[in-house]
C-alpha cells in the first residue's frame, strides 16, 4: 500500500463488514486459544445487528472503520474510561486477514489515539491474548507490560496480557517511527 488508509467515523452501512471482520478474525485467530466449537455460534448476521445498535448504546465510544475499496479492511474501538491505571483503553482493533501488514492496523490505532486525545486522554491501555501474535506488535510499540487476565471456560483457561502506554505521545511516536527492518544502518 503507498498510500496511508483513509480511517473513517463508523456509519451504521459499515455494520456488516466490520462484523465479518471481527467474526472472520475470532474463527481463525482466536479460536485456538478457546475451546474447540467456543466461536461457532457468533455469526456475522448477529455481530451486524449488534454493531448497528452499538453507537447508540455507547455514544462516546469511538469506532472508526477502514476501508480498501468498497471493502471494511478493518475497525478500531475506543473508550476514554479508567482501564489499568490508563485513562482509556483500545477495546478491540481487528485487520482481516486480507488486508494485513499493508498499514492498516498501523492508520487504525494512530486515530483512536487522536480522538481519544481529542477527548482529553493522556494515556492508555488495551488486553490482547498472551500467545497472540499481536502481542509482539505492541511489545515493540514500546507497551508496558502489566497483569495477566484469566478466564476459565469450561476446563481451558485463557490468558490476556493488559498493555499500557502511560503517554499516548510516546506511543503516536513509535507508530510514526519506521520498524527497525526499515531504518538505515548507522554505519559511522
Amino acid at each position: 500500500m503507498t498510500t496511508p488508509p483513509t480511517i473513517v467515523p463508523f456509519q451504521a452501512a459499515d455494520a456488516p463488514g466490520v462484523a465479518a471482520v471481527q467474526v472472520g478474525n475470532y474463527h481463525h485467530d482466536y479460536a485456538p486459544f478457546f475451546p474447540p466449537g467456543f466461536w461457532d455460534g457468533v455469526t456475522v448476521e448477529e455481530q451486524t445487528s449488534d454493531w448497528q445498535a452499538w453507537l447508540a448504546q455507547h455514544p462516546d465510544d469511538m469506532l472508526l472503520v477502514a476501508h480498501e475499496g468498497e471493502e471494511v479492511a478493518g475497525y478500531v474501538l475506543a473508550r476514554r474510561h479508567p482501564f489499568h491505571g490508563t485513562d482509556a483503553e483500545i477495546m478491540a482493533l481487528h485487520v482481516r486477514a486480507a488486508s494485513r501488514g499493508r498499514g492498516y492496523g498501523t492508520a487504525l490505532l494512530r486515530a483512536a489515539l487522536l480522538a481519544l486525545q481529542a477527548k482529553g486522554a493522556q494515556s492508555v491501555g488495551l488486553s490482547t491474548l498472551e500467545a497472540h501474535t499481536s502481542r509482539a506488535w505492541y511489545e515493540r510499540l514500546g507497551g508496558q507490560l502489566g497483569n495477566v487476565l484469566t478466564q476459565t471456560y469450561g476446563d481451558h483457561l485463557v490468558r490476556e496480557v493488559v498493555f499500557s502506554w502511560p503517554a499516548i505521545r510516546a506511543l503516536l511516536t513509535h507508530l510514526e517511527s519506521p520498524p527497525a527492518e526499515a531504518r538505515p544502518i548507522d554505519r559511522h
